[in-house]
């Protein structure tokens, strides 16, 4: 290991330029956007249609589990912390996002139960077993156990493929897997939840989530087969 004095000025400038050239193309990467399909339903016929077809789709996918993109939104106060869970997204696919928005329901519609504990569900986001333990708290009827073994941690998932391992946020998931940037301003992120109905920003803001969630867990999958493929390859 030679000490950085002993590195030649035109190295110590050529590793200089690489890591300024590294920063610009990070900062000109794209933002992530979405331009599916966004079912918002914030009563609880609205809620028990969306999670009605959610039910239908696990109901009749072929494969062994349906894996959706899954977060949700709560408000915060630095004053008296996290409030009750007012938002779920849930994306089945790349196509479409619903937002069940929950605060002006007196109870959550049974189609939420039933897709949350069909047998094929799995749960894919960042940090989702803290998710859906919260969910349980804040609305009885879920089996907490049941919704922390169909969860599919996406950093967990990302720290079994890729070469490098550390704790993830989805920012962080996205500039190093998608190549690209999240909006994850704070007026949106930390605005009020629990108010309906949701602005448009607020909604956009949530779908890329939902969305976000999904692309990451392919993207980790289809590079999973890549990396295996050329290692059966090699050997």
């Amino acid at each position: 290991m030679r000490l950085r004095s002993q590195v030649p000025q035109a190295e110590r400038d050529a590793e200089i330029n690489r890591k300024k050239a590294e920063k610009e193309e990070k900062l000109n990467r794209p933002l992530l956007g979405y331009n599916g399909k966004i079912v918002y339903a914030n009563n609880l016929i609205e809620c028990a249609m969306a999670c009605h077809d959610l039910l239908n789709m696990a109901i009749a996918c072929t494969e062994e589990t349906f894996v959706v993109g899954f977060d949700m939104e709560w408000p915060f106060s630095f004053k008296t912390g996290s409030g009750k869970t007012s938002l779920i997204q849930i994306s089945p696919n790349l196509e479409v996002c619903y937002l069940l928005h929950l605060p002006e329901l007196k109870k959550l519609p049974k189609g939420l139960f039933e897709f949350l504990h069909h047998p094929k569900i799995q749960l894919a986001g960042i940090n989702i077993k803290n998710d859906v333990r919260k969910l349980s708290r804040d609305y009885k009827g879920f089996n907490t156990d049941k919704l922390v073994d169909s969860c599919v941690d996406i950093g967990v998932l990302a720290n079994n493929i890729l070469p490098c391992k550390q704790r993830w946020s989805m920012e962080s998931l996205v500039d190093r897997v998608l190549c690209m940037k999240i909006n994850k301003d704070n007026k949106v992120r930390m605005s009020k939840w629990q108010v309906v109905p949701l602005d448009e920003n607020q909604m956009t803001y949530a779908a890329i989530d939902g969305y976000a969630s999904l692309r990451l867990y392919l993207e980790l999958k289809a590079l999973d087969v890549t990396l295996k493929k050329k290692i059966d390859i090699s050997i």
